[in-house]
């Protein structure tokens, strides 16, 4: 290089330092960093990488940034290096752990492998983790996974774990309890599809969220093994179930196992989405909770819903706030569903997808009695996809009685 060239160089240098943004202090720079990349709506995984390419000072700032290294990812498009390296610069810093093989990568030999690998790396981190996730393709994979989740997980606040393929017999259906030996005591969303975790009260006591979807047969949760895990979870929030086998209406089950002697009360729940979780469960576990909060309830794929529309006109005598309420591909009396509407006073939408009953008398008889128009949604068949067409109803009026 020419000393003029050099000298050029020095200049240059010397410009870019008189920038203010060089001038930043490295904890202002790591703070705009951190709402950069966790603040947008789309988190961008390519995000960090980016900001170190700028210069030496932002990859120095943003390497001894541990929050921008929480977020640790095992997949087929994330490695295990890559997982190492983010372990390493999080430091100490609360943990965002996520390991992700979909059911397309059951036929590949080294799943089981990698899945092992990615818990033996995780494993001395579960002290500090926040939130875990696990997605794997059948029992076994997760069987082996879970089995290594023996350390205390006193951070833990949401736990997920899935398994693709729930129609399955085998011998790791008994669950590697207790999880996380048994210390989660932040513990307050569980999302849990085909996991056998043997409808342990302990697992799922005090949460806010939880959702169970994809048990069969005999791994279905009966009626009062679910009212009973309801009953340990008094600040619940938000409440799913999905992809059930329907409950054995035989009353000789309720002699068997545990039921409530008043009904199950749940002050706080907000949301409340049933799919496919059959019509006998769901009618004998509403018929025992009362939730005077729920403001945005589904039920999908129930056959006849008319028990349950007794059951919330039963609810609205006393407090019944809904606002949101989807009903698929099921029917219902429509008499006693317009019924329901009317005491529904607080309802800003109503979506009917596939529902035979709803008439077109529906709209006609029923007279909204809101002082705000309500948005309904009805399904449309459209060439070969389903869409919803949206109009309003209900203008201002008042009511003799």
């Amino acid at each position: 290089m020419s000393q003029r060239e050099e000298l050029e160089s020095h200049l240059a240098q010397a410009v870019r330092l008189q920038s203010p943004i060089q001038r930043l202090p490295c904890e202002i720079l790591a703070s705009i960093f951190v709402t950069g990349v966790f603040e947008a709506d789309d988190e961008d995984p390519l995000m960090v990488s980016t900001l170190m390419l700028v210069c030496r000072y932002w990859s120095d700032v943003a390497i001894n940034t541990p929050v921008l290294w929480s977020n640790i990812a095992v997949s087929t498009h994330d490695s295990l290096e890559k997982a190492q390296r983010k372990l390493r610069r999080s430091k100490s810093y609360p943990l965002d752990i996520t390991i992700n093989f979909g059911p397309r990568n059951e036929q590949s030999s080294n799943v089981t492998e990698s899945v092992i690998h990615a818990m033996d790396l995780v494993r001395p981190a579960l002290w500090r983790t926040k939130s875990f996730s696990l997605s794997v393709p059948n029992r076994p994979q997760a069987h082996a996974a879970l089995i290594r989740c023996r350390e205390d997980a006193p951070l833990l606040e949401f736990l997920s774990i899935r398994i693709f393929h729930s129609m399955q017999d085998d011998h790791y259906s008994s669950p590697p309890l207790p999880l996380f030996n048994g210390h989660t005591p932040r513990l307050r969303s569980c999302s849990f599809t085909s996991f056998n975790f043997a409808w342990n009260i302990q697992v799922v006591s005090r949460l806010r969220v939880l959702k169970l979807g994809g048990y069969w047969n005999v791994f279905s949760p009966s009626v009062p093994t679910l009212l009973q895990i309801l009953n340990e979870c008094p600040e619940l929030e938000e409440f799913a179930l999905r992809n059930l086998s329907d409950a054995d209406s035989d009353a000789c089950d309720y002699g068997q196992t545990w039921i409530p002697t008043k009904l199950v009360h749940l002050p706080r729940l907000v949301k409340a989405s049933f799919y496919y979780a059959g019509i006998t469960r769901m009618r004998m576990i509403l018929n025992q909770l009362s939730f005077p909060a729920l403001q945005t309830l589904e039920l999908c794929y129930l056959d006849d819903l008319t028990p349950l529309l007794e059951r919330l006109k039963l609810q609205s005598l006393t407090a019944f706030p809904l606002r949101h309420l989807r009903i698929e591909s099921s029917f219902f009396n429509e008499l006693k569903f317009v019924s329901l509407l009317s005491r529904l006073q607080s309802l800003v939408s109503l979506e009917l997808v596939d529902c035979e009953d709803a008439s077109s008398h529906l709209l006609k008889v029923y007279k909204a009695p809101h002082s705000h128009p309500i948005r309904i949604g009805l399904s449309v068949d459209i060439g070969l996809n389903d869409d919803l067409c949206w109009f309003n109803i209900g203008l201002p009026q008042t009511r003799d009685s």
